[in-house]
C-alpha cells in the first residue's frame, strides 16, 4: 500500500491507479465476508459492510483511522495477543469456531483468519481480519453430531442385534448384540454376506422375502430363521429386516433387526417331545391295562374250572393276583421302563416267605422288559406255589435253588428252577393250570419255552426266554401320570 493509504491520508497516484484503488474499495465494502484492515497501530484502514453488520454496528459508522480496541474495549487479552503477534511475527492464525462472548450479550460463534499484509517492500504494514458468523453452521453441525450421538448409543446398546446390510447382502455395519447373538466376533461378519451365515434351509425363503423387499412388493418382512455360528451350530432368531431407499427411491441398505429365539425353540421341541411321549405312554398304558386284564381273566377262568371248592378258588386267584401287582409296584417306581430279574424274582416269592423251605437266587444282573417281567413273576409264582404244596418247599430242610445266566443279542435267559431236600417227586398224570400257564406264557410273550423234569429228588424247570430287544417304551423321559 506504499503511495495510497485507505482512508483519506493524502496521496498522489496515477489516475488509473486511483480508479483501481477505488474500484478495490468498492469491491471490499461489499464484500460478503467480514474483512477489516489495520495498520500496524490497528488503526482500521477499511472495513467490508458484512464486518460492520457483524460487528454489530451501525452502517454509517465513523470507524477510519480509530483504533480497533478503542472501538471494542471489551475484545479479550487472547486476541490481542493474537494481533500482535501477527503484526510482529508475520505469521497468521486462524479458527473454524471460536466462541465470542460480548458483554452485552449475544454470544456467537466466529470462524476468523488473521494475516497479515506486506508493502512492496516485503515489511509487514498491518493485519487483514477475515470473519464469519458461523452460528448456524456450528449449531447445525452440533445438532448433526448429538443425532448421530444418540443414534450411536441406540445402535450399539440395543437390546436386539441390530446390522446394516448392503442390497447385495454384504454387512455395512453390525452392533455388539448382533454379534453376541450369532455368535461371531464384528470382524468375521464384515465383508461377509447374510447369504453366508444363514443355514442352508433358511436361506431360499429369505431370499425370496429379500427380493420382494428390493422390488418393493412390500416394506418390511418378518421371518423365524437360522444362522450358521462360527463352530457350524445352528442359531435360531426371529428376524425382522426393512429397506431404507434414497431420495430417487434406489434401494439404499437393509436394516435387520434379530432377537435370539433358541431357549424357545428348545422349549417348542421339548414340548413336542412330550407330548409324543405322552402319546407313546398312553397308548402303551392302553397295552398294558388290556394285557393285564385278560391275563387275569385268562387266570380267573383256568382257577375257577379246575377248583371246584369256591374258598380253595378265591384263594388261588387271590395269591396270583398278589404276586402280579408286586411286580407292577417295581414297574411303576421304574417308569414302566422294566425291571430287574433278581428284584422280580424277590417280589414274586415274597408271600412265600413263611414257607417250610428255603429260597436262593444266584445270576447276574438281567433287566427285563415290562412284558417280560410280568411274566416271569407269573412263572415264579406258579413255580413256588406247586413247591409248597407239593415240593421242596412243603418240608422243613426244603429248598429251591434258582440260577440263572443271559447270553447273545438280543440277550436270552436261560434259568434253572432246582428243588432239593422235598418229598420224592412222581411224574403227574396230567397237566395242571399252572403248568400250562408257565409253558404258554412263555412261548407267547418271550419266544421261549419251558422244560419240566420230575427226578425223584426233585423237580427240575429249565427255562429260556428273550428277555431284551427294543425298550417297549423308547425314550420315555421319567415321568409319572401325576406329571402329565
Amino acid at each position: 500500500m506504499r503511495g495510497y493509504t485507505v482512508g483519506g491520508r493524502d496521496s498522489e497516484p496515477s489516475r488509473d491507479g486511483m480508479v483501481a484503488s477505488e474500484a478495490a474499495l468498492t469491491a471490499l465494502t461489499q464484500a460478503p465476508l467480514g474483512i477489516a484492515i489495520f495498520d500496524r497501530d490497528m488503526r482500521y484502514l477499511a472495513a467490508s459492510s458484512q464486518y460492520l453488520t457483524d460487528q454489530g454496528l451501525p452502517p454509517d459508522t465513523r470507524f477510519l483511522g480509530r483504533v480497533h480496541y478503542d472501538l471494542f474495549p471489551d475484545i479479550p487479552r487472547k486476541w490481542r495477543d493474537i494481533h500482535a503477534r501477527v503484526i510482529r511475527e508475520g505469521v497468521e492464525f486462524r479458527h473454524e469456531a471460536d466462541l465470542h462472548e460480548p458483554a452485552g450479550g449475544g454470544a456467537q460463534w466466529i470462524r476468523w483468519l488473521a494475516a497479515p499484509w506486506r508493502d512492496p517492500s516485503g515489511a509487514v504494514g498491518g493485519l487483514i481480519l477475515y470473519t464469519e458468523v458461523a452460528t448456524v453452521r456450528v449449531e447445525a453441525q452440533r445438532r448433526i453430531e448429538a443425532a448421530e450421538a444418540r443414534y450411536r448409543a441406540v445402535f450399539d446398546q440395543a437390546a436386539m442385534g441390530v446390522a446394516l446390510v448392503a442390497p447385495d447382502g454384504t454387512f455395512l455395519e453390525v452392533n455388539d448384540r448382533f454379534c453376541e447373538i450369532c455368535r461371531r466376533p464384528r470382524a468375521n461378519l464384515m465383508g461377509l454376506r447374510f447369504h453366508d451365515i444363514t443355514h442352508p434351509d433358511d436361506l431360499d425363503a429369505d431370499l425370496d422375502l429379500a427380493d420382494a423387499l428390493l422390488a418393493g412388493e412390500t416394506r418390511s418382512f418378518s421371518m423365524e430363521k437360522r444362522y450358521v455360528d462360527a463352530a457350524g451350530e445352528p442359531v435360531w432368531v426371529e428376524l425382522t429386516a426393512s429397506l431404507v431407499r434414497t431420495p430417487d427411491d434406489t434401494p439404499d441398505y437393509f436394516v435387520s433387526v434379530i432377537a435370539d429365539i433358541g431357549a424357545r425353540k428348545q422349549a417348542q421341541a421339548a414340548q413336542q417331545r412330550y407330548q409324543d411321549q405322552l402319546r407313546l405312554m398312553i397308548n402303551e398304558l392302553n397295552h398294558r391295562v388290556k394285557n393285564t386284564l385278560a391275563t387275569v381273566q385268562s387266570m380267573a377262568a383256568q382257577t375257577l374250572r379246575a377248583e371246584s371248592d369256591p374258598s380253595a378258588a378265591y384263594g388261588k386267584f387271590e395269591a396270583r393276583l398278589m404276586g402280579l401287582s408286586e411286580v407292577h409296584a417295581v414297574l411303576t417306581r421304574e417308569k414302566w421302563h422294566g425291571a430287574d430279574l433278581r428284584e422280580v424274582a424277590q417280589r414274586a416269592l415274597t408271600p412265600f416267605g413263611q414257607a417250610s423251605g428255603e429260597v436262593s437266587a444266584d445270576g447276574p444282573d438281567v433287566w427285563l422288559t415290562p412284558g417280560a417281567a410280568l411274566t416271569m413273576a407269573l412263572v415264579f409264582h406258579e413255580l413256588a406255589t406247586n413247591a409248597v404244596k407239593y415240593g421242596a418247599l412243603s418240608r422243613a430242610g426244603g429248598r429251591v435253588e434258582i440260577t440263572w445266566r443271559a447270553d447273545g443279542e438280543p440277550a436270552r435267559l436261560k434259568l434253572r428252577w432246582r428243588e432239593r431236600g422235598g418229598p420224592p417227586v412222581a411224574s403227574p398224570t396230567r397237566r395242571g393250570f399252572g403248568s400250562r400257564l408257565i409253558e404258554r406264557a412263555l412261548a407267547g410273550d418271550l419266544q421261549g419255552r419251558a422244560v419240566m423234569t420230575f427226578a425223584p429228588e426233585g423237580l427240575d424247570c429249565d427255562l429260556e426266554a428273550v428277555v431284551s430287544g427294543p425298550p417297549d417304551m423308547p425314550g420315555i423321559e421319567e415321568r409319572t401320570l401325576d406329571d402329565m
